[in-house]
């Protein structure tokens, strides 16, 4: 029986391997990706960037690859550079549908064209421009809704500029403007104690607020696809869905 066994447990781990093992026609997207980096070339790495490269607010996207080399060391710290240098194409990248190729779980993403559309970390660096960019914005802010630990969302539609901050411990309170108002005039409603969901590995989600019978849903792209708007938001009544608009810029 313990050979019986012995034998199913390798036979198992080799279907395992099988299973997440990255198929060999998509090694031609990610090898020049661990070559650059292997290289320490920020030039390369730069023209391997689609754009523009996303960042978590209110540190301001990546336009373009002058940007990109600019501010390389807020994105790639020598330590998360070494991990993509170093990694193993057969066992450390997995394809995942439409989404792309990731890292690790979903610590950088790669297309299928070879070009790196998401890195989902936030380094020490980053961190200490955060928090100066988030101090920044709360001066410009109604004094009802100054006081908060982070921001999380800052959005315009069509009719609608939409924030999303968090108050601590993942509580979030959702505001809202008329778009013809300033953020220093006071919100036309606010709510809390939304509920964040994700939607896989990509790091797509979605906050929910309710209100009564009513429903404010923001789902936020991180990986889409060229046409793909920042978000969008959607108000329900009960079943009924009364609102859709998409995010047409961010802050």
């Amino acid at each position: 029986m313990k050979y019986l066994n012995r034998i199913l447990l390798c036979l198992s781990l080799l279907f395992t391997s099988n299973i997440f093992a990255l198929e060999q026609k998509y090694h031609e997207s990610v090898l020049p990706v661990i070559a650059a980096f292997k290289a320490h070339d920020k030039t390369a790495i730069a023209a391997l960037i689609r754009y523009p490269l996303k960042r978590r607010y209110p540190i301001p996207d990546i336009k373009n690859e002058a940007e990109f080399i600019n501010r390389f060391d807020e994105v790639f710290n020598d330590e998360l550079a070494a991990v993509i240098a170093s990694s193993n194409i057969k066992t450390d990248w997995e394809k995942v549908g439409w989404r792309g190729i990731m890292l690790n779980n979903g610590v950088m993403w790669v297309d299928t064209d070879g070009k790196i559309i998401a890195v989902n970390t936030q380094n020490t660096k980053e961190q200490t421009l955060a928090k100066s960019l988030i101090e920044q914005g709360k001066q410009s802010l109604h004094a009802s809704i100054n006081t908060f630990e982070k921001p999380v969302l800052d959005w315009k539609t069509a009719n609608y500029h939409i924030r999303v901050d968090d108050l601590g411990d993942h509580n979030y309170r959702y505001a809202v403007w008329n778009i013809d108002k300033r953020a220093m005039d006071k919100p036309d409603m606010v709510l809390f104690n939304g509920d964040v969901t994700v939607s896989g590995t990509g790091g797509n989600h979605h906050y929910t607020f309710k209100n009564g019978r009513y429903s404010y849903i923001l789902h936020v792209t991180i990986i889409g696809c060229d046409t793909s708007p920042p978000g969008w938001l959607e108000v329900y009544k009960d079943d009924e869905r009364l609102l859709f608009e998409d995010v047409i810029s961010t802050h």
